[in-house]
């Protein structure tokens, strides 16, 4: 993780400036019918590279309604100051972790008939589609059903939002209006870091992906499987405060994070 990002983050700029219908999946058995909503995307929204983020205000309320031979994706998306609902009804079958769907004729947002393909899995409890988007890009949906309990999932995974950052005996709190902002957003499958942070009177702004791996209860950069890393993470208020430790070559680096989702 240094190698990609701290050797940019000098402390005196801070300072001077495949499944069945239903899955046994370790979280337990769930069913595949059900609501489901959006609660984690891994997709390219603007060509500078795909990443982990969460929905906003309008996207979270997306959700998949899955029946026995109807899957309901009932879409709102953000058009200016609205929030559209774009519902898409799927008459389905299941196979080998796909859904193959067509466009039922009660569907009233979509061509009658038309046809398509998501590859689908329930694991810990979380049902990911994986799909080309209308931009024909690859991505990945992270659904959640509602008053099913998550808390089975490693802490790691969720959205995190730094609150302090300590180099040595100096350190930055996060203010609102002030460029030091960091943010996490963590899956199974992956996770993001957001970092910005002044430098020679600009704001960098960063975003760095990582594969990760929890081997005992130690965390593992994989990103580059030839240069496996631990990463140094510690866990307090029933999972709800973090930190993250690095040597740089600016001196020890602790990253205060706080979880708020």
């Amino acid at each position: 993780m240094k190698k990609l990002i701290f050797s940019a983050l000098v402390a005196t700029a801070l300072f001077v400036s495949s499944c069945g219908k239903d899955d046994d999946n370790g979280g337990g058995s769930t069913s595949l019918n059900g609501d489901w909503y959006l609660y984690n995307i891994y997709n390219d929204p603007d060509g500078n590279g795909s990443r982990w983020t969460n929905p906003n205000s309008c996207a979270e309320k997306t959700y998949w309604s899955i029946s026995d031979k109807k899957i309901k994706h009932e879409w709102y998306y953000s058009k200016g100051s609205e929030c559209k609902h774009t519902p898409k009804y799927y008459d389905y079958t299941a196979t080998n972790g796909v859904f193959d769907m067509t466009v039922a004729d009660d569907s009233p947002n979509e061509r009658k008939g038309g046809k398509t393909s998501i590859k689908y899995e329930i694991k810990g409890k979380e049902l990911i589609l994986r799909f080309k988007n209308i931009r024909q890009q690859d991505e990945i949906q992270v659904l959640r059903k509602k008053d099913v309990d998550y808390s089975h999932l490693d802490p790691l995974t969720g959205r995190w939002l730094m609150t302090k950052y300590v180099a040595g005996q100096q350190e930055a709190l996060v203010k609102d209006g002030e460029c030091l902002y960091g943010e996490i957003v963590a899956h199974s499958l992956g996770a993001t870091l957001y970092l910005d942070y002044p430098e020679n009177g600009q704001c960098n702004k960063t975003i760095n992906n990582y594969k990760w791996v929890k081997e005992g209860s130690k965390y593992y950069d994989i990103t580059d499987p030839t240069k496996k890393e631990l990463w140094d993470i510690n866990f307090s208020n029933n999972n709800r405060y973090m930190t993250f430790a690095i040597d740089t070559d600016n001196g020890h680096v602790v990253m205060h994070f706080t979880k708020v989702r």
